[in-house]
């Protein structure tokens, strides 16, 4: 919830979290599968909360976040496993949010299947690391994805120069470097960054000093 408020004071375009399920079916955002070393589908929502506490936070439902960030910011949504997409995709639209101002994103191309079967109106992002640039937009031409989001590292000249011509568009990801950020943004495959400081990335975006 902290870099929600974080997000909203840099006047981001976009707040980026991750969505999980505990045992009892409860949309969670947080990103490791586990908490104190017990997988969160071992838990209920009350037992997940009491644990993450006694680890020095508080566990946010998806419901949290949306009601605070409704009317206030778009949303790039992660599932973290596949399943529940439809489920998610519920909570979001019945807490106010129409499909254009939000995306979903993932790793797994199971769920980046069932959300375009399900939604092909919704924007969705397929999630990469630990390949090549060429086997990235590989894995995007065949996942039917509306856009790649890439760990930054991948993306060499080649990449972003390919994507730009085959239109591709890129929200690579997580981008804390102020001259990565700049490099990234003069590229027009490169729709945004993904960043963990989005003061800075704003500031650059603008054409400010950083």
């Amino acid at each position: 919830m902290q870099a929600l408020e974080t997000a909203l004071s840099a006047r981001a375009d976009m707040f980026e979290f991750d969505v999980r399920r505990c045992g009892d079916g409860s949309l969670v955002v947080h990103h490791d599968p586990e908490i104190a070393s017990r997988s969160l589908a071992m838990f209920d929502y009350s037992a997940a909360d009491d644990a993450a506490r006694q680890l020095g936070y508080r566990l946010p439902r998806l419901k949290d976040v949306l009601r605070v960030a409704r009317g206030r910011i778009q949303l790039d949504v992660e599932l973290k496993q596949d399943g529940y997409e439809h489920v998610v995709i519920e909570e979001v639209v019945q807490s106010g949010f129409d499909l254009e101002s939000f995306v979903v994103t993932s790793f797994e191309r199971n769920a980046v299947a069932a959300l375009r079967a399900a939604h092909p109106e919704l924007k969705t992002g397929l999630l990469v690391y630990d390949v090549s640039g060429t086997e990235a937009l590989q894995m995007f031409e065949q996942a039917g994805a509306s856009f790649l989001g890439p760990d930054y590292r991948i993306l060499d000249e080649t990449t972003l120069r390919e994507a730009e011509a085959a239109g591709i568009g890129l929200l690579p990801w997580t981008v804390n470097d102020p001259v990565a950020i700049r490099r990234l943004l003069g590229f027009t495959a490169v729709t945004g960054v993904i960043t963990d400081n989005p003061a800075a990335a704003v500031r650059i975006r603008d054409g400010e000093h950083a």
